[in-house]
């Protein structure tokens, strides 16, 4: 029979049922431990949904992810205490309050993976980001199982590892305002620093063995891992992220606004820009970006431009640079246009400077006679 973790942790509190209130909720936690700490995981996932809004830059976010950063080392931190030492106690409203203590454990965890879900995989394809999300919620379903819990490797820690590299990661490229190998390798060094730190404070209390298996182990394969993605080109360019990204036979500024023009009928309103693009006689192709950035946020994208060939490979025409500003909630609005092309699959990618894809889209080129009585579908952004 499985047991909720403070009986698994080394704590010798008198876990005897309660009467009253207090203690039916107490023995519906003990029943029920494992679903609440999933539930309290999905409740910290689902409650950032709509705080993360306001904005990667948005002190209140900042504030809140460091707070809850805290919450989940100090929890790790006394729990690998009290493993090594079970005499130690809590003054006892602390001690009575530490015994449900997976509950806020999981709940920051919850909140966490749901902002860097949300802040890291805007500017990744739909797939991407149901990799992610399917692979979080994987790994604290693991790190209930008893088979793991016995191995003694803490993916917990792996998973506050991964937290720590992904707030220094936004907090960092909005400090220099812009991104690249420079604040990529410093987000790494901090983290680096912040397990350091784990260490130093734990090596009193556990073996080598231990720490390795419940600190070292986890902490940097997650390190690892992003590494590796990152040298493969495949981590986001958090904190950029691409708002819109279209084909279009005509865009037009007109003081604030921007005026998209596309073929087709209005009625058609799945098709938000031409994925079948008709060339006729003097047409130019325009494609139309609005990428977010922080405020006071500073570089440069690139417009990579590619055709299929006929042995199916993409090989690129064009790459046009595209400086952005950040702090505009719909995204700093621009655009290129191009007028050689030739009929057939072609493809264009929004990347950072080091090569990092923001978005892409894939659309074809047919060639058409004139047609005067063409009209377009307008769009205001």
């Amino acid at each position: 029979m499985a047991h909720p973790p403070y009986e698994t942790s080394g704590d010798t509190a008198d876990l005897t049922p309660a009467h009253g209130i207090a203690g039916r909720a107490r023995g519906f936690y003990e029943r029920h431990w494992r679903a609440l700490d999933l539930s309290f995981f999905a409740g910290g996932f689902l409650f950032d949904v709509f705080a993360a809004r306001v904005g990667v830059d948005h002190a209140l976010i900042i504030v809140q992810q460091a707070v809850y950063l805290l919450v989940i080392g100090g929890i790790l931190h006394f729990d690998v205490v009290r493993n090594a030492r079970p005499e130690l106690r809590f003054p006892a409203p602390i001690e009575t309050a530490w015994k449900y203590r997976s509950l806020a454990l999981h709940f920051c965890l919850g909140t966490l993976t749901n902002l860097y879900s949300i802040f890291f995989l805007m500017s990744a394809s739909a797939f991407s980001t149901g990799v992610f999300v399917v692979l979080l919620f994987g790994a604290i379903a693991v790190n209930e199982m008893a088979r793991v819990r016995r191995s003694g490797i803490d993916i917990t820690t792996g998973l506050f590892v991964l937290c720590v590299f992904c707030f220094f990661s936004l907090l960092i490229p909005q400090a220099m305002g812009r991104v690249g190998a420079v604040p990529f390798g410093l987000s790494l060094a901090f983290t680096l620093l912040a397990l350091g730190l784990f260490y130093y404070f734990l090596r009193v209390r556990l073996g080598p063995r231990d720490l390795n298996r419940r600190l070292l182990l986890p902490g940097l394969s997650v390190i690892a891992c992003f590494l590796a993605s990152y040298l493969a080109g495949i981590i986001p360019p958090v904190p950029i992220a691409a708002k819109r990204l279209g084909v279009y036979h005509h865009v037009e500024r007109q003081g604030e606004v921007f005026v998209l023009e596309r073929d087709g009928e209005p009625w058609r309103f799945w098709e938000a820009w031409d994925q079948e693009f008709v060339a006729r006689p003097g047409d130019q192709i325009y494609v139309f970006a609005a990428i977010y950035s922080p405020a006071r946020f500073e570089d440069s994208v690139f417009v990579r431009w590619s055709r299929r060939n006929l042995l199916g490979e993409w090989i690129t025409s064009d790459r046009l640079p595209l400086t952005i500003t950040g702090g505009r909630e719909g995204g700093f609005r621009a655009f290129t246009t191009k007028q050689n092309y030739t009929p057939g699959q072609w493809r264009v990618a929004l990347e950072t400077s080091d090569g990092r894809e923001i978005s892409r889209l894939a659309f074809t080129i047919t060639l058409a006679g004139a047609d005067p009585d063409r009209v377009f579908v307008r769009e205001r952004y």
